[in-house]
């Protein structure tokens, strides 16, 4: 067969597969592979969007923008007024501030749908609900093709319970969810009560995906300067563990998509949360690491596992290894085991 096609034996040995089908569909949107680039500073300009697009990523989702960069902004020219002498002119500066960086990222959705041809999803995060809804209406305006609500609220007071923190997100997907019509992913962090329970609501209510996991920014202590320091920005592989165990428990159950974020740096890491029924994987960290040309690695390498498995479309695998098809379903449930706890280490 190779000698009657001899094109066959160079595909093979470039590492591609031409039987291989890595079309998926995430949160209705139609994508040529699970590959998505998050949101970063790899998505924020329209030079390094088409270098994404270039290394084979399906879709990319923009750089979130932020509301309170812009109020900072404000309240940082504010400064310089005397209230009483000034106060007509307040509201002007926090428009014009707002407008203006709003503007700059409308134009960039524009522009980005007029030069690529992959999906263009946009990222906000808002601390007003006024916020969430004129962002989200502009951003449906621009063209862009779907929404990730970045929704990172840390409850800090004690009279604050789990109860208000949910109802919080929910309202702010309801509220969306009524205003525009694109197709809506929350990305969020795992610190939830019963996130099972928490999940399922959201998709109740709408959600078309949940983005797992949101990794909040890092921070440290220097013990010699005694002040606050970054913390390490970027993931790893050992990242991977608590989005691919919560993937792998709701993928069967709950009726949203699911993308794979932090800690998906290669090719295995991708084909396991794929397993665990992940529509998506969000690559950011191994691009920082190892550059654009990692997409095409990672696809790379799902193409020769699917073509030694015998799969040839990603549907015949997806969610194979959710906790639905696992022969042993308690065992994702498990946060220790005995043995680990008891079994004595020989320590020199």
């Amino acid at each position: 067969m190779l000698i009657k096609f001899p094109f066959l034996a160079i595909i093979k040995e470039q590492g591609g597969n031409i039987m291989s089908d890595l079309k998926t569909n995430y949160m209705g949107l139609e994508l040529k592979n699970p590959f998505v680039i998050g949101s970063s500073g790899l998505t924020s300009n329209l030079d390094d969007l088409k270098k994404c697009e270039d290394n084979n990523a399906s879709a990319v989702v923009l750089k979130s923008l932020f509301q309170e960069q812009f109020i900072k902004k404000s309240q940082e020219i504010e400064g310089y007024l005397n209230y009483s002498h000034y106060e007509e002119v307040y509201d002007y500066i926090r428009n014009t501030t707002d407008n203006f960086g709003q503007q700059n990222y409308l134009k960039l959705i524009e522009n980005a749908k007029k030069k690529l041809d992959i999906p263009v999803i946009a990222s906000i995060n808002c601390t007003s609900t006024k916020g969430w809804l004129k962002y989200a209406e502009h951003i449906e305006e621009a063209g862009a093709d779907g929404l990730e609500l970045n929704i990172s609220f840390l409850p800090t007071d004690v009279e604050i319970d789990s109860n208000f923190v949910e109802s919080k997100y929910i309202e702010i997907l309801k509220k969306v969810k009524n205003k525009i019509d694109l197709p809506i992913a929350l990305k969020i962090g795992p610190y939830f009560t019963a996130f099972k329970n928490f999940a399922d609501k959201l998709s109740v209510r709408g959600a078309d995906a949940l983005v797992l996991f949101n990794r909040f920014y890092q921070f440290d202590i220097d013990i010699e300067n005694l002040s606050l320091k970054a913390g390490n920005h970027l993931s790893s592989s050992d990242d991977l563990s608590t989005s691919l165990r919560w993937i792998a428990l709701l993928s069967a159950e709950i009726e949203n998509d699911f993308a794979a974020t932090t800690g998906v740096h290669h090719g295995p890491d991708a084909v396991k949360q794929l397993l665990a029924g992940a529509k998506v994987v969000q690559l950011c960290s191994t691009i920082y690491k190892n550059g654009f040309e990692q997409i095409n690695s990672i696809k790379n390498f799902l193409e020769s596992w699917m073509d030694r498995h015998g799969y040839k479309s990603i549907n015949q695998f997806r969610g194979l290894l959710n906790q639905s098809e696992s022969e042993y379903p308690q065992e994702y449930e498990r946060m220790q085991y005995i043995e680990a706890l008891t079994k004595e280490k020989n320590i020199k």
